[in-house]
């Protein structure tokens, strides 16, 4: 670009960037910290935008119109002497449904794209100011005639809590104190679980109904809520209601913890849950149910107090868990930390590519239609329980292949797209090695560091097929794809050459019982090894877990049970957010006993169990509950309309607890009565069980363990039904 450039001063300058933002209509905001304070200054900034030629012609107010080189679609520049102006004619032209425009609608990250620049240079994360952030209220909705803020409590970097209570100060004297607070300790970030749709609406309501706003930017500018946005976890797209805070990043730990679960491991996302389930928790943590709170407000303000300070320890804890990878994707991306931490992998290449193009005054082509193309591998080989077992895995497959085979989007004319991602490889792999090699803070530094250039690394694959991607090329994915399937068809076939007997294949990966003789961890990592010889240059072949026996069902829906005894279940089949609780356990205690071969509690014995618990009602309301989250859909489809009558108004994207009643009602959890469908967890029993059916070879077998039970089935006559051949496929 030939208005804009990084120069010496910028070179000198860049170090120690923690946000940059909009000040004027021309000019950016800097800010800086260096060691425990924040300075800034301001830089005159041009936005830009490019369109092809002859829509240039149409374009009005342009301060410059560059020609840019190379002949593809986007070859023209033009930039404006403001930032209003350049809002109008973006504006006009997308309201032109034939106008092809290339913009970015965050001025800082034109200036960033522009420039060169990037935040947190010379920052590690663990020097990042992050204020967590939590509130206790009367309820869920701020607009009710009793709503109020009970506490705000706020703490940095986990330390020295700072807690606000509404028994010694009135709501406006709370919402003061805490722009005060922030004033002063002037964090980088401000964090909390749930902090989008809960903790930040809550505030501006009860706020705007002072007549006033939440002042918590840097240079004491209010916060502006953005509107709805879409966040993106693996194959999953939520809502949420963004916000800007001038100076500041907001992250949502509720957000990040579910792109740290990329392998879907945890059943609930809440900050309790979360914790406990990581294995986090700490014995002296204060729990107090959300339905409680006001109550116990009353009773034992101070146990409230206890209770939001742990909240914002567990905040922290996630953040720290969960947020490097973000945090060094922000110092290598042309977009703030809170922008990294929302947005696609997609979003992201596409950012590096157009920064090398408009760096080189050069025309970016036009996104190729969408075509589909083939899937990666996938087969179930063997169904049953096997032990022990291994798996094997490509690292890095795709990029490996891309690297090894030089596939490249076909537009990208620089050849920029295959030394980015050798760059950025060889650089994950020198973080690996100095995370092995060091312990402590370092370790962690160089850990988030190989972690984020991983997921950076695998988004160069998904964005060959990114729809909106300006260098997308799908002929280059199928290529990619086909070469994925030669590759893990030559490990498995090497596998059984060895006399392993392969179980599941997914894409990249393999689970085997290994062959007889190999019996250790080390001569598994040898056998491995050998065949990982036999592939091509730069495809490597690594060990990636064993364990002490697998239930294999169907593709992608298996038990692991490791030589600790811990139980790790895969798949929809096995584990499913909206199960009950005491479908969750059945199905647990249900695998655990066919990987163990349980004489004593067998899965007839388990089943029978349940049945009658149910039968009974010797059932707590927690188990019989089941969580939804809250969609668009919830409110417009006929398939939810009792639950969208149970929740109300409840908000976009939260998670409610609800349970069915007998005449098939249903209501949340908190109104439960002991009036549960028990006929209607009968059912829901036997259709859990039926996700185990794959293990028999006939249906009488299955029927056996799994009868059909009703309320009026005698259980005792059951439990003395003649055993007959199981008939298992193991």
């Amino acid at each position: 670009m030939t208005t804009i450039r990084k120069t010496d001063a910028y070179n000198r300058e860049s170090a120690g960037i923690v946000a940059v933002a909009l000040a004027s209509d021309s000019s950016v905001e800097i800010y800086q910290r260096n060691g425990g304070s924040v300075s800034s200054y301001r830089h005159e900034f041009q936005p830009w935008l490019i369109v092809d030629d002859r829509l240039a012609q149409t374009v009005r107010n342009t301060s410059t119109v560059v020609t840019l080189n190379g002949g593809d679609h986007f070859n023209t520049l033009l930039t404006f002497e403001s930032w209003p102006g350049w809002r109008r004619a973006y504006q006009s032209l997308r309201d032109d449904p034939g106008a092809a425009v290339l913009a970015f609608s965050n001025p800082a990250e034109q200036f960033m794209i522009a420039t060169g620049l990037t935040q947190f240079e010379g920052i590690e994360f663990d020097q990042v100011l992050r204020a967590q952030l939590d509130i206790e209220t009367t309820g869920l909705d701020p607009d009710t005639d009793d709503a109020s803020i009970l506490m705000i409590a706020v703490a940095i970097n986990g330390h020295n809590p700072t807690v606000l209570r509404g028994d010694e100060l009135a709501e406006t004297e709370m919402l003061t104190a805490l722009e005060n607070w922030l004033l002063e300790h002037d964090p980088d970030v401000i964090e909390g679980h749930n902090i989008f749709n809960f903790d930040i609406p809550y505030l501006v309501s009860r706020a705007r109904s002072h007549n006033r706003t939440l002042n918590w930017g840097r240079d004491g500018s209010a916060l502006r809520q953005t509107g709805t946005r879409r966040f993106k976890a693996g194959a999953r797209t939520i809502p949420f209601e963004s916000a800007y805070v001038r100076g500041r990043h907001i992250i949502d730990t509720y957000q990040q913890i579910q792109r740290y679960d990329y392998a879907g491991m945890l059943h609930s996302y809440g900050l309790k849950q979360s914790i406990e389930a990581l294995g986090l928790s700490r014995t002296d943590r204060t729990h107090v149910a959300g339905p409680d709170i006001s109550k116990v407000w009353r009773e034992d303000p101070n146990r409230i107090e206890q209770y939001a300070i742990d909240d914002l320890r567990d905040t922290d804890v996630l953040s720290r868990l969960s947020l490097p990878t973000e945090f060094y994707q922000a110092r290598i991306l042309p977009s703030s930390l809170q922008d990294v931490a929302t947005g696609g992998p997609g979003e992201k290449v596409n950012d590096l590519l157009v920064r090398a193009y408009v760096e080189r005054n050069e025309s970016i082509p036009a996104p190729r239609p969408p075509r589909s193309y083939p899937g990666g591998y996938t087969e179930v080989r063997r169904v049953g329980t096997f032990s022990p077992v291994v798996k094997c895995d490509v690292e890095s497959l795709y990029p490996a292949i891309m690297l090894s085979d030089r596939i490249a989007p076909a537009s990208d004319r620089l050849n920029v797209f295959l030394p980015l991602l050798q760059t950025l490889t060889t650089e994950r792999l020198e973080a690996k090695r100095r995370s092995a090699a060091t312990r402590g803070h370092e370790q962690a530094r160089w850990e988030g560091l190989q972690s984020s250039l991983k997921v950076l690394i695998n988004s160069f694959y998904g964005y060959l097929g990114y729809s909106r991607g300006y260098f997308n090329d799908f002929d280059a994915a199928e290529q990619v794809t086909l070469s994925g399937h030669q590759i893990i068809r030559r490990v498995t076939d090497a596998l059984e050459e060895q006399s392993a007997q392969t179980i599941e294949i997914d894409t990249d990966g393999v689970y085997f019982e290994p062959p007889a003789g190999v019996t250790s961890a080390d001569e598994e990592t040898r056998l491995i090894s050998a065949i990982s010889d036999t592939l091509d240059t730069g495809i490597n072949l690594a060990h990636d877990g064993r364990w002490k026996a697998m239930l294999s069902l169907r593709l992608k829906n298996y038990a692991l049970l490791g030589y600790d005894d811990r139980l790790i279940l895969k798949g929809s089949s096995l584990r499913s957010r909206r199960d009950e609780l005491l479908l969750r356990q059945f199905i647990e205690d249900t695998a655990r006993s066919f990987l163990t071969h349980q004489t004593d509690h067998p899965p007839r014995n388990i089943y029978l169990h349940v049945a009658e618990q149910i039968q009974q009602g010797h059932l707590e309301a927690d188990q019989i509950a089941r969580t939804e989250t809250i969609t668009d859909a919830t409110f417009r489809s006929q398939a939810t309309r009792r639950l969208a009558e149970a929740i109300g108004s409840e908000r976009i994207g939260e998670r409610v607890a609800v349970y069915q009643r007998a005449g098939g009602d249903i209501a949340r959890i908190d109104a439960y009565n002991g009036d549960e469908d028990r006929q209607y967890l009968l059912r829901r029993l036997r259709s859990a069980a039926e996700r185990f059916r794959p293990l028999y070879e006939t249906g009488g077998a299955f029927d056996f363990d799994f009868p059909v039970i009703t309320l009026r089935t005698d259980l005792n006559a059951l439990k003395g039904a003649q055993k007959v051949d199981q008939m298992r496929l193991f």
